[in-house]
């Protein structure tokens, strides 16, 4: 695969050492110090982002980990968002008595893709050949990109078995890949690029908003579309299928035990601002009454929100005993570690509806420990075919990999699912809609059916976070 090396570097004013100890502290300022770690060591979980002009005009966020070390002079970072590669952070004593740092990013056919993407350039796809394409729409970038983080992988997983099996109507089965960038607008785009690129159903793994954007185009076009993460559900065309886990029924599995730990019953519920955490505060609100619970307060912020002093402070104020949190992404990991240094992670206790693996390592085991959530998967699950799934994936994707989260893991499942609908039925859409809407299938996080045109029946686990992960409570 065609690659290229870029590089930037910039001179500090301070020592090696202490340009090293700087980095993930937001103590110091500067282009590579934006970067957030809780220590630096391999192994590490580490967001940065890289300065205007290395990899396109505008800045772009990196989702990565530590892989190796060599005390005050280097830090290698391999990641996975916007797309698989290697960083390296060289820093070197100058003749001035300061530190020159060099950042090198390898770019490969991928990130080469994803950039052309970005600029709006034609696809490189053709639809005339003969394969069959399936597409995947994820959040490479914006602040869904925390918990979107493996869903390419596991799309990448499922797709390696169905070609392994006979891929589909005797063609190979090939992903197209889309970022929806964590923006509506930006979605419908790439919805056109993937029926621009013959696509015969579309998967994604993406917010509400987004999904929004791209349903009515994509059923209109006569594509399968089915939407796989926590969502407020709804009717529309036959062709959409929204199979993710729903609020009311998270709220109702979790809200006794949260109350109980907590010892009383007021909530104040926060959320970003946009259609499912709307739904998902009005399905909250009931299920909380049902409980007999009181919610004390109601917020709303816009996504990409990473200032929470105001929303901890009328917290605090309303006197709450609770919160649900329906906060998404990078924005959930900047209140929760809000949350954590003010103190007041005692004050409350946390009910958050999206918190996953990779949002949970992002906050921190410190400072996620205690909160609760309730998802339909968890990387942890005992079942033999997620023993199965976790260790394919390890060995496919290496120790360094991000953790499987039910946002990821639902991609595998809806690929696998549709492939199995393919075969089972004629080559028509509508035949294929018909077989989807019978599904009944066992899957890694269990049995999981058909419960009407746009949901899907799935046992939901009640967990909390611990130290590497999270304790489940009720499987």
């Amino acid at each position: 695969m065609a690659e290229l090396v870029l590089a930037a570097s910039q001179s500090i004013p301070l020592g090696p050492d202490e340009v090293f100890a700087l980095f993930g502290s937001h103590r110091g300022g500067g282009w590579l110090l934006e970067a957030e770690c809780d220590s630096v060591r391999p192994g590490s979980p580490v967001t940065l982002v890289l300065p205007d002009g290395l990899l396109g005009p505008e800045p772009t966020c990196v989702l990565g980990r530590i892989v190796r070390v060599v005390q005050g002079r280097t830090i290698e970072i391999m990641h996975d968002q916007p797309w698989q590669g290697m960083l390296r952070l060289l820093i070197r004593p100058d003749a001035a008595g300061g530190s020159s740092m060099t950042l090198t990013a390898r770019v490969d056919q991928r990130a080469l893709e994803w950039l052309s993407q970005r600029r709006g350039w034609p696809s490189t796809q053709s639809s005339g050949e003969s394969v069959f394409r399936i597409g995947l729409l994820t959040s490479k970038t914006g602040p869904a990109a925390v918990f979107a983080v493996a869903s390419e992988y596991m799309a990448e997983l499922a797709i390696e078995e169905i070609n392994a099996d006979g891929g589909l109507h005797r063609q190979s089965v090939e992903l197209v890949v889309a970022d929806d960038a964590t923006n509506p607008v930006h979605a419908a785009l790439e919805a056109h690029r993937l029926i621009a690129a013959g696509c015969r159903a579309v998967i994604a793994g993406v917010t509400s908003a987004s999904f929004a954007a791209v349903e009515d185009v994509l059923a209109a076009s006569g594509l399968p579309v089915i939407h796989t993460v926590v969502n407020e559900g709804g009717g529309g065309s036959d062709y959409v299928l929204r199979w993710g886990e729903r609020p009311l029924s998270q709220v109702r599995a979790a809200s006794d035990r949260v109350m109980k730990s907590s010892g009383g019953k007021r909530w104040y519920m926060i959320g970003n601002d946009y259609r499912w955490p709307r739904g998902a505060h009005r399905a909250g609100r009931r299920a909380l009454t049902e409980a007999g619970g009181h919610v004390a307060g109601n917020q709303f912020v816009p996504l990409g929100t990473q200032d929470f002093d105001s929303v901890i402070e009328n917290i605090e104020r309303s006197g709450a005993d609770c919160v649900l949190s329906t906060l998404i992404g990078s924005d959930e990991v900047a209140f929760e570690r809000q949350v954590f240094t003010s103190g007041m992670r005692s004050k409350w206790e946390t009910l958050s509806l999206v918190l996953e693996e990779s949002a949970r390592e992002r906050i921190g085991d410190e400072a996620a420990r205690g909160i609760w959530t309730s998802l339909g998967y968890f990387e942890g699950l005992d079942t033999p075919e997620n023993r199965v799934l976790v260790r394919r994936y390890r060995e496919r994707y290496g120790r360094w990999a991000p953790p499987l989260s039910s946002l990821s893991e639902s991609v595998y499942e809806a690929f696998m699912i549709y492939a199995t609908a393919v075969r089972s039925s004629s080559p028509d859409t509508p035949s294929v809609i018909r077989a989807l809407g019978q599904v009944s299938a066992r899957m890694p996080r269990g049995l999981v059916a058909s419960a009407g045109p746009h949901a899907l029946r799935q046992e939901l686990y009640v967990a909390r976070a611990v130290s590497d992960g999270f304790k489940i409570i009720n499987n």
